[in-house]
C-alpha cells in the first residue's frame, strides 16, 4: 500500500511540476498579435526574416480589390483605408488550426495579380497548452433522480494528439472529485 501511495504521490509532482512549467510558458510567452476584433500587421515567418530582399521588374499595372468596398465589406482598420499607398491585391480566410499556419502572399509580375498560398505546420510531438473550460451541466443519473454539477478542467500539456490536465466537478448530490484528465480529442 506504501508503494501505490508513493506513485501516486510522484505521479502528482510530475503533474504539478508540468502545470507549473506550461503556467509560466504561457505568462512570459509574447501575446497573440491576432485579435478577433481588429486586423493587424502579422509577424513574418522566421525563416523569411532571414532571406535577402531582391528587386525584380513590376507589371505595368497591379490588379486590386477596389479599396472602398473590401474596407467596407471586412471592416479594415483607418491605417489602411486612409492610405492611399496601400492596396489589397489578395484575401485568405484560413481555417482554424492548433499550430502555426504560415501564409505567403504573392504577386504575377505579368498579370499584376496578387494570390496568397497558405500551409499548416504541423504540430510538434510535445506542447504546453493552456486550455481552460468551466461548465455546468443538468440532467438525470441512472436512478432516474434530477442531478446537476458544475465543474472545470484545465489541459497543460499535450503529446501528440493526447491531452494531460486536470478535471473538477461538484454535484448537487453532494459528490465532488478532483482528478488527473487525460484525453484524445478527434
Amino acid at each position: 500500500m506504501a508503494s501505490i501511495t508513493k506513485i501516486i504521490i510522484g505521479v502528482l509532482t510530475v503533474l504539478l511540476l508540468t502545470a507549473t512549467a506550461s503556467s509560466l510558458y504561457f505568462w512570459y510567452k509574447k501575446p497573440s498579435t491576432i485579435t478577433q476584433t481588429e486586423y493587424v500587421k502579422v509577424p513574418e515567418i522566421k525563416e523569411v526574416i532571414k532571406i535577402k530582399k531582391v528587386e525584380v521588374p513590376g507589371p505595368e499595372r497591379i490588379v486590386t480589390i477596389d479599396k472602398e468596398v473590401i474596407v467596407e465589406r471586412l471592416h479594415l482598420p483607418d491605417w489602411i483605408k486612409n492610405n492611399p499607398d496601400e492596396q489589397a491585391i489578395a484575401s485568405a480566410a484560413i481555417p482554424p488550426y492548433r499550430g502555426t499556419t504560415n501564409a505567403v502572399a504573392l504577386l504575377n509580375t505579368k498579370t499584376g495579380v496578387g494570390q496568397v498560398v497558405a500551409r499548416q505546420e504541423p504540430l510538434p510531438l510535445f506542447g504546453f497548452l493552456n486550455e481552460r473550460e468551466v461548465g455546468v451541466r443538468a440532467g438525470i443519473n441512472i436512478k432516474a433522480e434530477p442531478v446537476t454539477s458544475i465543474y472545470g478542467q484545465w489541459d497543460f500539456v499535450r503529446v501528440g494528439s493526447v491531452k494531460i490536465g486536470v478535471y473538477a466537478d461538484a454535484d448537487s448530490k453532494g459528490e465532488a472529485k478532483a482528478q488527473v484528465a487525460v484525453g484524445f480529442r478527434f
